[in-house]
């Protein structure tokens, strides 16, 4: 394990906020070009394929995002915690080790999960409507890319090239999949299977292009220094992030595929194109969850709290600023955005995204609670918040989907993010000392 750098490097370790906020610029431009070519996409499939081709891709895709994380096994995360530390503390041997064996591990498991796809996919076609079989078998296909891409980026985050992380998903996979559709649709007919293929060969292209990133730019006594492992260690980190990273894609997806299982495929179209509009609302939140993640790790293993706290506070300021904007967008102006950007079809998921993009809010005015635990080692506590909203966001969403349809998913989502952010800022004011919005506790608990 790397040894605590002493007191003194507290300043050293330290970047001023400033200088944190000039390298978001380049994360915003990246998440900028993948909401404006993902919107584009969305908007194209939205009119072309119509609700119900729309909805068996949306569903699709839904699933083995899902699925993907098994796969990931919390690995993402890990990198990105400990490869900061370990380039801190000059463990070359340790960071060649980690990333040996992450890729073992998801190589491994994907191999598991595909051919554990495979055989249940005629079950899955005959009993659950909004599934399409050639769609499904491209999303397949997918599911190890997305586990690996993950895998590139958390490991170049950690060396603190955030944007050279984000690049290949964020910025190559965007572009590339939307030149595929539209040159697709205007050669050959499309359908949803089709746009799914397209998917799977930009994301093919992103990850070759994360690989070659990596390696450019891992320092070069990685490659000089023998591998080190830290097993145990990487292993009792790994079960709680796992776990934590597939309760939150229940807590994310559960809405969608309980609204799969009980409503058509049309309705899934109408209410994913809602999500994906809402989403947008945490943009501002994804970016400083990627950009922060190295720098909580340095302060944190460098025992320097006023900095993670001063830190943070000065990073809710500016979240806070962004969830009222798109927040209040996404409220006032909801039909008129899904109108204009999917199609007069999907009108009616109007209310739902209002609805959706209020739990937005309260989870971008509630700050990074999550991350700021995962990177100082309280990764057990995220565990605890995520399995409680799980549970009672997949019993909301099953008493009320078959009352009220898009607006009980919505309903259900919304007070689910609502109780967990709140649960995750009573975790961070107990563990770390401090919260963060002004008048919390100063003295951590354990």
């Amino acid at each position: 394990m790397p040894t605590s750098p002493p007191a003194s490097l507290h300043t050293s370790v330290r970047t001023p906020f400033s200088l944190i906020l000039k390298g978001a610029v380049g994360s915003a431009v990246l998440k900028g070009i993948n909401l404006l070519f993902g919107l584009l996409a969305t908007a194209f499939l939205g009119r072309v394929l119509m609700p119900t081709q729309y909805g068996y891709y949306a569903f699709a895709s839904t699933v083995v995002t899902l699925l993907a994380l098994p796969v990931q096994c919390g690995l993402p995360q890990l990198m990105t915690r400990e490869i900061a530390k370990y380039q801190l503390a000059e463990q070359w041997g340790h960071i060649r080790g980690l990333l040996l064996r992450a890729n073992q591990l998801s190589a491994v498991l994907g191999l598991v999960m595909v051919a554990a796809l495979l055989l249940a996919l005629p079950l899955l076609t005959h009993f659950v409507r909004a599934v399409d079989q050639p769609t499904f078998l491209w999303a397949i296909v997918l599911l190890p890319l997305i586990a690996l891409n993950r895998l590139r980026g958390g490991a170049l985050i950690g060396l603190r090239k955030v944007v050279l992380g984000m690049l290949p998903d964020n910025g190559i996979r965007a572009v590339l999949f939307l030149a595929f559709i539209v040159l697709w649709h205007w050669l050959w007919p499309f359908g949803s299977a089709d746009a799914m293929a397209l998917q799977v060969a930009a994301t093919l292209i992103a990850f070759l292009a994360g690989a070659v990133l990596l390696m450019r730019h891992l320092p070069s006594s990685v490659r000089t220094n023998p591998a080190a492992f830290d097993s145990r260690n990487w292993v009792s980190a790994i079960i709680p992030l796992t776990l934590t990273d597939a309760l939150l894609i229940v807590n994310m997806q559960a809405d969608l595929v309980i609204l799969g299982v009980f409503r058509d495929a049309a309705d899934v179209g109408l209410y994913r194109a809602a999500v994906l509009v809402a989403t947008q609302v945490t943009v501002g939140l994804t970016i400083a969850n990627e950009v922060l993640s190295p720098h909580i790790a340095r302060l944190h293993l460098a025992g320097d709290s006023a900095g993670l706290k001063s830190m943070m506070r000065q990073a809710l300021g500016w979240l806070a600023l962004t969830g009222v904007v798109l927040a209040g967008v996404c409220i006032m102006a909801g039909r008129e955005i899904l109108v204009f950007v999917f199609g007069t079809p999907y009108a009616g998921g109007a209310h739902a995204l209002a609805i959706l993009a209020f739990g937005q809010f309260v989870t971008v005015a509630a700050g990074t609670g999550a991350v700021l635990l995962n990177m100082s080692g309280h990764e057990k506590d995220v565990l605890r918040v995520f399995a409680i909203s799980a549970i009672t966001n997949v019993a909301a969403n099953l008493l009320l989907i078959p009352l009220l349809g898009l607006v009980g998913a919505a309903i259900a989502t919304t007070c689910c993010q609502i109780f967990s952010n709140a649960l995750l800022l009573f975790y961070v004011r107990r563990r770390l000392g401090f919260s963060f919005w002004p008048g919390g506790a100063n003295t951590p608990r354990h």
